[in-house]
């Protein structure tokens, strides 16, 4: 892949630069190209983040953590 990548990235309060650092650094290392960081302060994000770039999504929010431990526990 060639060119700059964007990563919209939800969260829900400003990331800390240098948290951003690291998932930008992170991202690159996975797609293989640099990868800007379009924050969104999300008021629906109670905690965690959730990262689209391109058609991917990593939703690491706590809302989705909870679901996924629920849907484990249901069986």
């Amino acid at each position: 892949m060639q060119g700059e990548g964007v990563a919209t990235v939800h969260v829900a309060r400003p990331l800390p630069a240098a948290d951003q650092e690291r998932l930008a650094a992170a991202l690159t290392r996975q797609y293989g190209r640099p990868v800007h960081l379009n924050i969104v302060i999300d008021p629906e994000v109670l905690g965690g983040l959730r990262v689209e770039i391109g058609d991917d999504v990593i939703d690491g929010t706590v809302v989705s953590r909870l679901d996924d431990a629920r849907r484990k526990i249901a069986g």
